[in-house]
């Protein structure tokens, strides 16, 4: 990754294919999306499929945005496409055809032939130059295939203040070992530095593009618990951290994303949008910068706040349904049923709020403490 890609920024107000592929294809070009790139290639393309989501949701890249994102893969001329992610929970071929059908990629695929991987077998990846990791599980298109579109969804995070390309890419880690990683980097900035490991390493045997829908972004108790946003913004580059950062700027979120910061430190990105080449529509004009913070996210005074007054899951058992997805994704294995309901045990919790994101039914609440509520 070099911190001197350049990111486009174009508006686009709707879910149009045909206008959605004009915009990527003005902007392709600055970001090195050209023929030479894709001519003859094998090409995956990945998108975020957190959940079984209806696109109206957004928690999910739209299928508008993957279709147009065929379409130009297409003229230029790439050898063979596939879809291929690996989604929150159970990696088997029952999820996945789950997820593609609600979230709109089955029809993508009926409407292009673009086939969807099913194929859910994995195998390590090394990560010669990671600073906390050194391998990982992934699965098996992302060995085997020579360019990664990365199509991410503009979205806040209850862990990560925001995500966008930089945590898209942890999904190429298999099913529920995405909660063995979880548990083996307990502090979010060994996660996140385990991410930026597995980006860069990516980034050093792929050619990558990113784009990013923000049509309609999510704001709030994001990734799958936030409420949709009209941010009408497409971004693409060819570094995902570069891109974030722009990213977190069309937010208003700039300067807050912790894993960003880590990047920065790396030098694989700048530290501030200023510093960043931006073509197209400046980040602050695009009109959009006072998306909700998600309730985990701690104000700068705030940052080193002590553990035991910070923000931390709870059920509401009112909403509960007892389906038992949150035990089974726990990585501390924290989460017991107590009178058909989920209960969190606090002691035990790490704050990963993998719960919260996995939680079909909203269940899953941030609790403040109340010193906390007062000095916000």
């Amino acid at each position: 990754m070099n911190r001197n890609d350049t990111v486009a920024v174009a508006l686009c107000a709707t879910y149009d294919v045909a206008r959605i592929l004009n915009e990527l294809r003005a902007y392709a070009p600055t970001i090195g999306l050209q023929r030479e790139a894709i001519a003859g290639k094998r090409v995956t393309i990945k998108p975020n499929l957190l959940l079984a989501y209806a696109p109206e949701k957004a928690a999910t890249t739209h299928p508008a945005v993957m279709e147009a994102v065929i379409l130009l893969l297409r003229e230029l001329g790439a050898a063979s496409l596939q879809i291929a992610e690996s989604p929150g929970g159970i990696y088997s071929e029952k999820t996945l055809s789950h997820i593609y059908g609600v979230t709109g990629m089955k029809g993508v695929s009926e409407r292009t032939g673009v086939p969807l991987n099913y194929d859910i077998s994995y195998r390590s990846f090394s990560l010669p130059n990671g600073q906390i990791a050194k391998t990982v599980d992934m699965i098996a298109p992302i060995h085997e295939t020579e360019v990664l579109i990365n199509v991410c969804k503009l979205k806040t995070h209850s862990l990560a203040v925001m995500t966008g390309a930089s945590k898209n890419l942890f999904g190429v880690i298999p099913g529920i070992h995405k909660f063995e990683m979880h548990a083996r980097f307990k502090k979010p900035e060994d996660f996140f530095s385990m991410v930026l490991d597995l980006d860069t390493a990516l980034d050093s045997r792929l050619t990558m593009f990113h784009i990013c829908d923000g049509i309609v972004g999510m704001e709030g108790d994001g990734p799958s618990g936030g409420t949709p946003k009209q941010a009408g913004v497409v971004l693409m580059s060819r570094n995902p951290c570069q891109l974030d950062v722009v990213a977190s700027a069309v937010m208003g979120l700039e300067g807050r994303v912790p894993l960003l910061k880590q990047a920065a430190t790396r030098g694989l990105c700048a530290s501030r949008y200023e510093d960043v080449t931006v073509v197209g529509i400046p980040p602050k004009e695009v009109g959009c910068t006072d998306f909700v913070r998600p309730n985990t996210a701690k104000g700068r005074r705030f940052e080193k706040i002590p553990p035991f007054l910070q923000p931390r899951p709870i059920i509401d058992r009112r909403i509960c349904r007892g389906c038992r997805l949150c035990i089974e994704s726990c990585p501390q294995k924290t989460i017991v049923m107590h009178r058909g309901k989920a209960k969190i045990v606090d002691a035990n919790c790490i704050k990963c709020y993998c719960c919260q994101e996995l939680c079909t039914f909203k269940a899953v609440k941030i609790k403040k403490n109340l010193i906390y509520r007062i000095i916000e």
